[in-house]
């Protein structure tokens, strides 16, 4: 039979080390879909008092102590270009253009070369992304890049995208810890771990839970993790076939649980292969899903 849950949210404890370093837009969500592009009747400034540049400082991301006042706060694009030109970028990534599409969704573009790490341009999207993402009404944010070879990426981003420790060890890792909730030897409870981790810069922390669990065993055998994706605070985890083959209800709960754990997720759609299921492990699992505590089954 299958079960609709209805279990009621973890509190949520931010883990130990981990600092979200990037502003969090304060504005207010966006606005529903539509064909044409939204411009603000009212300020796009979620800050009256303006908006904070970031910039990259070494191995992290600082706030500039001047606020940007846009010429133009009534309009999202005109609010945007105003902001995108004051950004102080590292040398070798140059602003090449923006576009604002439905739903205020926006894609910047830049051309970045060889001279610029993997680590540097990693901070550059961060401050970036704390920036922009003050802009009231604003929709999705996409980071679109072209390396020297013509190679070219594009990266759906948001502030709780980026997260730093409090501890940057000389090899560009961070340490961190995350907590997992792994099914009991009895088969129908979850049993709290707590782990040191070293997070690697281009690792999320979201896809290092989701690979831990798999490395204990905790999905049906062969479950590979193919993406992470986190947007408007929902984690949407592609696994592969494996997963739903076999699966019970307390490895979703496992799932769910350990990945809504993070500070920054609400819930979580589980995808296999790219695409959602009505049902793994007598679970609904056709809506994102919260923190929840398996039910006995009853007959309807």
């Amino acid at each position: 039979m299958k079960k609709v849950l209805h279990g009621k949210l973890h509190k949520l404890i931010p883990a130990v080390l981990i600092i979200s370093l990037c502003a969090s837009g304060c504005g207010e969500e966006p606005a529903g879909l539509t064909e044409t592009v939204i411009e603000s009747v009212e300020s796009s400034i979620t800050d009256e008092r303006g908006i904070t540049l970031y910039y990259v400082d070494g191995s992290t991301v600082v706030a500039m102590e001047e606020k940007l006042q846009p010429k133009q706060p009534d309009s999202v694009s005109g609010c945007l270009e105003e902001v995108m030109n004051a950004l102080r970028l590292t040398d070798g990534m140059e602003f090449t253009g923006y576009t604002v599409g439905s739903e205020n969704a926006v894609t910047l573009s830049f051309s970045v070369n060889e001279s610029v790490s993997r680590e540097m341009e990693l901070l550059e999207k961060a401050a970036i992304v704390s920036t922009v993402s003050q802009i009231k009404n604003l929709g999705t944010i996409t980071i679109a890049t072209v390396n020297s070879e013509g190679e070219s990426k594009e990266e759906e981003l948001q502030s709780g995208s980026f997260y730093y420790y409090d501890k940057v060890i000389p090899t560009g890792q961070n340490n961190g810890r995350i907590t997992l909730y792994i099914p009991g030897e009895d088969g129908k409870s979850l049993e709290e771990m707590t782990l040191a981790i070293t997070l690697q810069l281009d690792v999320s922390v979201e896809e290092e839970v989701v690979r831990q669990l798999i490395q204990r065993n905790v999905f049906p055998e062969g479950t590979k993790l193919l993406s992470v994706s986190v947007t408007q605070n929902v984690a949407y985890v592609d696994l592969s076939p494996e997963f739903e083959t076999g699966c019970n209800e307390w490895q979703v709960a496992s799932l769910v649980d350990s990945v809504s754990r993070l500070p920054h997720i609400k819930s979580i759609q589980i995808l296999i292969d790219g695409g959602k299921r009505d049902e793994i492990g007598g679970i609904d699992t056709h809506v994102p899903l919260k923190y929840f505590y398996p039910e006995e089954d009853t007959e309807e």
